[in-house]
Formats: structure tokens, C-alpha cells, sequence
């Protein structure tokens, strides 16, 4: 995944109201239940890093990766706005998730509003999972979310639109799904309707992009195959597993 121009621009528009504290805390909460002295993590997939930032308000060192130059930006600009984190503290980098090769490894590694399901081979996932492996510490935690397959097939994806404003302009995002459950991929085809309030014209941007739902033993196949143990999965924002209703699941295992 790689948002691009207005999408990466008004992706924050969209997700004002996301708990990024919330999450941060209750993912804290589970590196710390395997890795209490944890310090140093990866962010895979950082977006516009406000995710990253909450973690290093918790006190951690952050290295945010994202393939997307828009996102970074912003990220870069919502680091420079945060006055209570020191810069040191978090830095923003381009990169592969399957194929970032870090100087030194880290104590943790998450990746989180479904970066995961953006991978949509197995051979992508596997890439991935090899690399996070790699790029981690002995005795590390490795914590990633996704589209959890059993949800999805009983609670099939379908049209939505929402609509975000600020004080110049209003913005109408509509997200049509193609499901296709024999691959289990769903193809997302988004539009925005971008209109400045001042001049009242309409701007339409198009994007689509491609998403896989995973279930939990593909997962762990994979884990197990670059050395992963204690393999666990939750519902996410909980400490459940997860179920035939459960949409976003997260997954956590630790490098012996």
C-alpha cells in the first residue's frame, strides 16, 4: 500500500477521531507482557506517524517506515508540531516492509491498521515476516493487525461513504468492494470529492487498491516457518480470541 497526493493529504481528515492513545497503551501493554525492558521499535507502515508519536509519549525510541513520500511528509511535519516529544526521540524513513534491512535490531516491531492485509500473497507475507524476524532482537516482540478471514466471510465488505470537513473545504470519500472469496482478496476502488468552500468547485480523485484477509493459521505456518514462538492472536483492543464476528484481529509472537 502506498497512499498517494490527496489521499495521503486528507487521510488524517478522515481518521481525526482514531484512538491513537488508546492503541498505543493497549499495544504497549502487550510488548511489555513478553519484553518488559523494550525500548526501541519499528513501525511498519507508519502513515502519517501520529501512531508512532503516541508511542514515544509512552517513552520508547520509534522508527517509523512507510513507502509512501505524502505520508512521510506529514508525518515528518505532525514530529516537527509535537512539542512534548524530543525529535531524537522518533524519525521517519522510506522503505519496504519486506525488505528493510535495519543497522541494529529492535526490541519490538508492530504494524498496525491492517498494513498486513495489503500484502497479498503468501510470498509477500512470508517476505514480510522474514524480514521483521530478521530485523529484531533476540527475545523480541513482533505485533501486527489485519483483516481477520472469518469476520470478513460472515460479515462481507460493502459500499460506504463518509464525508470529513474542516473550516475550507469538505471532503466525500466513497469505498466500493469487490470481493473475490476464492482468493480471498477484496479490491477496494476509492473516490474522493474534494469542494473548497470558498469556490464551491468539485475536484475528483480516484484510487484503487488490492487487500487480503488472512486467517490465523496462515499466519502462524508462516511465523513458525522464520522461527517465531508463542504465537498468540487477539481481537483487537482486546485480550480475546478472536471470533466468527471479529473483523480486525492482531496477531503477537516473539523471536527466541
Amino acid at each position: 500500500m502506498s497512499y498517494l497526493g490527496k489521499f495521503a493529504e486528507y487521510y488524517d481528515l478522515f481518521y481525526k477521531n482514531k484512538p491513537y492513545q488508546e492503541e498505543a497503551t493497549y499495544v504497549a501493554d502487550l510488548i511489555q507482557q513478553r519484553c518488559p525492558n523494550a525500548r526501541t521499535i519499528l513501525d511498519l507502515g507508519c502513515g502519517t506517524g501520529l501512531r508512532s508519536l503516541e508511542m514515544a509519549r509512552l517513552g520508547y525510541q520509534i522508527r517509523g517506515l512507510d513507502q509512501s513520500p505524502p505520508m512521510l511528509s506529514i508525518a515528518r511535519q505532525h514530529l516537527a508540531n509535537a512539542k512534548d516529544i524530543p525529535p531524537q526521540a522518533v524519525d521517519f524513513l522510506a522503505g519496504d516492509i519486506t525488505k528493510f534491512k535495519a543497522r541494529h535490531g529492535y526490541d519490538a516491531i508492530i504494524s498496525l491498521f491492517h498494513v498486513f492485509s495489503y500484502l497479498t500473497t503468501l510470498e509477500s507475507l512470508k517476505d514480510a515476516v522474514a524480514c521483521s524476524f530478521s530485523n529484531l532482537k533476540t527475545g523480541g516482540v513482533f505485533l501486527f493487525d489485519y483483516w481477520h478471514a472469518p469476520g470478513v466471510l460472515n460479515d462481507p465488505p460493502v459500499t460506504r461513504t463518509r464525508r470529513a470537513e474542516n473550516s475550507t473545504l469538505t471532503v466525500v470519500r466513497k469505498s466500493v468492494p469487490t470481493h473475490f472469496p476464492d482468493r480471498h482478496l477484496v479490491e477496494l476502488a476509492l473516490s474522493l470529492e474534494i469542494t473548497e468552500k470558498d469556490t464551491k468547485i468539485p475536484q475528483q480523485v480516484e484510487e484503487t487498491y488490492l487487500l487480503r484477509y488472512w486467517f490465523p493459521d496462515e499466519l502462524e505456518r508462516q511465523l513458525e516457518h522464520s522461527g517465531f514462538k508463542d504465537i498468540r492472536h487477539y481481537s483487537w483492543l482486546t485480550q480475546s480470541t478472536p471470533g466468527p464476528e471479529t473483523w480486525q484481529a492482531c496477531t503477537i509472537a516473539v523471536k527466541p
